[in-house]
């Protein structure tokens, strides 16, 4: 039985608003309400999921749909349903009502990425109700905590429960829309991300009273070691196909601009200042929390060692948390799949590998040898202020935009599973 591309469109939609609705703001993180949702849907169509709780209320849902091939690498369609908090003082529509809007659903997580959420999930009742067989199992996980470092989500799984998800192949977030550069259209399909090092580092002084004041205290040294952060750039480290990838838009790599910068350098920046207790004294020791990021080939150790020559040896470091940079070559079946049928359907367009200065859960499965793309296809408008949406206020997501992607995420799913795709839509 195929299903109508029109009635398949709005089930996506309809879900996507449903999961918007559900409040899984990290922290506290509850992503468990939308776990339940996701297995509700799922066994309607005859489809057995399993729920993994890492802690109390931090879900995560993995479901399998069987191929012909058990033992050829799975396809594992991931998505995260946690989302950042909102300041609703700063949204003109209510951030977990799902409302239709100006041509948009908005909602926080419409974007990052309850939109996945709902792709995958509908993808695999498709492929159930059509009664089709892929030549590779598919899996669908959708998982707790990305937002906060993914302790009780993909990393539990990756650690805890890896015959759940291990898998040859993963399609993640952050890859497939729409940017508009010196008026032609890229498609930035994400096959690196930047590792994080996050550091505290701490300088003493004599502490002393408030009436008697010098030069020489924790703060001030403490101010003297930002400022030297902020202005000395780490040194740069151009991978192969992010300097072919620059080529492709005619961006130099000597002056590649903010938006391109950070994914040729390990980056450092100042977040959490510590210092001080009571008014009247001056404080022996300052602290800074640095949220450090590395490239594909850098540690902890190596980014640590360039740190320290921009600080110097007086700070000490303590290291809180870290997981490392991957990459994923784009010299793939899946990827050559998916370049090819982007742009076929943008014609015109290009579509690049991309490497992101940001984190998500694909680190963890390449942990398991899958090759990991950040796929989540949405065509946007020159006007469309997508990247300032992720984490920011008025979040949402372009209906028509949304649609287009869904139908090229369909036809890379399903032609990459040995699927035609007039065999489930009609």
């Amino acid at each position: 039985m195929t299903i109508s591309w029109q009635a398949f469109r709005q089930e996506a939609s309809d879900c996507l608003r449903a999961l918007v609705r559900l409040d899984t703001t990290n922290p506290p993180g509850n992503e468990r309400i939308a776990a339940d949702y996701m297995a509700e849907a799922l066994a309607a169509h005859g489809i057995k999921s399993v729920i993994r709780e890492s802690a109390p209320t931090r879900a995560n849902l993995v479901a399998r749909y069987a191929g012909t091939d058990s033992a050829a690498g799975a396809l594992l369609l991931s998505s995260h349903t946690d989302v950042v908090p909102v300041e609703r003082a700063g949204w003109t529509r209510e951030p977990f009502s799902g409302e239709i809007a100006d041509g948009c659903i908005w909602g926080r997580g419409s974007i990052d990425m309850k939109s996945k959420c709902a792709m995958d999930l509908v993808m695999m009742t498709a492929m159930k109700r059509a009664g089709v067989t892929p030549n590779r199992d598919v899996i669908i996980a959708a998982v707790a905590d990305e937002e906060a470092g993914s302790d009780f989500g993909a990393k539990f799984l990756v650690e805890r429960h890896p015959e759940l998800v291990r898998a040859g192949y993963v399609l993640n977030e952050v890859g497939g829309f729409t940017v508009h550069l010196r008026n032609k259209r890229f498609y930035p399909i994400q096959v690196a991300e930047k590792g994080f090092v996050t550091i505290k580092m701490k300088v003493t002084a004599p502490p002393g009273h408030g009436s008697m004041p010098r030069s020489d205290t924790a703060i001030s040294r403490m101010s003297e070691l930002i400022t030297r952060i902020v202005r000395t750039p780490m040194r740069k480290n151009v991978s192969p196909f992010m300097r072919q990838t620059l080529a492709e838009m005619g961006v130099p790599v000597e002056s590649p601009g903010p938006l391109f910068a950070p994914m040729l350098a390990n980056t450092v920046s100042p977040t959490i200042l510590r210092a001080g207790y009571k008014d009247n004294v001056i404080p022996g020791e300052a602290t800074i929390v640095l949220d450090g990021r590395t490239l594909p080939g850098e540690d902890p150790e190596s980014f640590m060692a360039e740190l320290r020559q921009i600080v110097g040896p007086e700070p000490t470091f303590e290291l809180l948390k870290t997981a490392p940079p991957a990459e994923t070559s784009p010299d793939t079946p899946l990827f050559e799949l998916i370049k090819k049928t982007v742009e076929a359907a943008d014609p015109g367009s290009l579509a690049i590998p991309w490497m992101i200065p940001g984190a998500t859960d694909s680190k963890f499965y390449s942990k398991l040898g899958a090759a990991c793309y950040g796929f989540s296809p949405v065509k946007l408008e020159p006007h469309m202020p997508f990247g300032s949406l992720y984490h920011g206020n008025d979040e949402r997501l372009p209906i028509e935009g949304f649609y287009w992607g869904l139908k090229v995420y369909a036809e890379v799913v399903l032609k990459f599973l040995g699927i035609k795709f007039d065999a489930v839509f009609g």
